[in-house]
């Protein structure tokens, strides 16, 4: 996908697309279950970290482990609304357009997002220094996420 300037840009590019695939019921056992592999993500990530130095590759594990939670929690918030996508792009403009109430910031999805592509398809590190950047956000933006699903599961 493209780089889009706006997240409306985005969720109207991924409306017109198909990128979002209508869900028949909310599967809450589903929710459940991702927001366990979310905090699996998590917990991975926090053992790790503990044991690297500043100067060791790992920090893209972290880096990595932690946006897949957030994926993961953004997938399930959205289960909700009976809506899925299978493109992060896509699926971070939904989050940004339809949850303000979280008060996302598309900018920091699309920076995670591309940062995480970077790693996976052309070979990109990530530096301990490049992780302490964004960390609060992911804590911040994970812990609210978790949240706004928990509040729904009740």
């Amino acid at each position: 996908m493209r780089k889009f300037e706006t997240k409306e840009e985005a969720f109207d590019s991924c409306q017109a697309e198909g990128y979002f695939t209508r869900l028949s019921f909310v599967n809450k056992q589903r929710i459940k279950l991702l927001l366990r592999n979310a905090d699996t993500n998590l917990n991975s990530a926090k053992k790790l970290a503990e044991t690297l130095s500043k100067e060791d590759e790992g920090w893209m594990n972290v880096y990595t482990m932690h946006y897949e939670a957030i994926r993961i929690c953004a997938e399930a918030l959205m289960i909700f609304d009976k809506i899925v996508s299978s493109n992060h792009q896509c699926l971070f403009a939904y989050l940004c357009v339809k949850k303000p109430e979280i008060n996302p910031d598309w900018n920091f999805f699309e920076r995670i997002r591309i940062k995480r592509n970077g790693v996976n398809y052309y070979g990109e590190q990530v530096s301990h220094d490049e992780w302490k950047d964004v960390e609060p956000q992911f804590n911040l933006y994970i812990s609210e996420l978790k949240k706004a699903i928990e509040k729904k599961l009740k």
